[in-house]
């Protein structure tokens, strides 16, 4: 499991994933990351990101760790998006 640092301060953009199709949401998260981990072959790997980039990686860490960017959702966007994840629920597809 990659270990990622926070070093940027918080901000807000739109995210989706896969496993929610057609929703988005507004998510708060650190704009810069260093993230520290393995390549496939073992070998250390240690990089920074910014942007967009560190958004991803943050995105995909938190799947690792069984995190996913509805529970990174504030009360208002939850409230937002309850149409669309209701819709999202099995048998309502």
């Amino acid at each position: 499991d990659p270990e990622v640092e926070v070093l940027g301060k918080q901000e807000t953009g739109t995210e989706g994933c896969l496993s929610f199709p057609g929703v988005q949401a507004d998510i708060t998260r650190p704009e810069k990351v260093r993230v520290k981990g393995k390549d496939l072959d073992g070998q250390p790997l240690e990089f920074e990101a910014a942007g967009l980039l560190a958004r991803a990686v943050q995105h995909e860490a938190d799947h690792l760790q069984g995190v996913l960017f509805i529970d990174r959702m504030s009360t208002e966007e939850r409230k937002r998006t309850a149409p669309e994840l209701q819709r999202l629920q099995p048998g309502k597809l």
